[in-house]
């Protein structure tokens, strides 16, 4: 479980998600990344989200920033239930910018 929680940027194990990334409004990521640590399906790299994110071309995606993919991968599939739907290019470009800028944003 360590190597997982070293690999995350906000989720550190603890039992709830701590009030500063509440506050920033990051208990979202949080919880998805308490999810990918917990759950071997999600980083299953057969899985459904895998499948998804290569079917979308997002595979060489920042593929070298620290992230495991199937992580990115979680991320992107939650990424599109909440705020997907406006076609293929339009969500994968999304997906990117809000990588790039909100979930990498603990990283700078």
């Amino acid at each position: 479980m360590q190597d997982f929680l070293e690999k995350c940027l906000y989720y550190k194990g603890e039992e709830s998600c701590p009030a500063e990334l509440k506050a920033l409004g990051y208990n979202g990521i949080w919880y998805y990344e308490m999810l990918w640590v917990e759950r071997d399906d999600l980083r299953d790299e057969n899985g459904f989200n895998m499948l998804e994110y290569k079917h979308y071309g997002l595979t060489p995606f920042n593929e070298n920033d620290g992230t495991p993919m199937t992580l990115k991968a979680l991320l992107f599939n939650r990424h599109m239930h909440w705020t997907g739907g406006w076609g293929p290019e339009n969500d994968v470009k999304s997906f990117k910018q809000w990588y790039l800028e909100n979930y990498l944003a603990k990283r700078r």
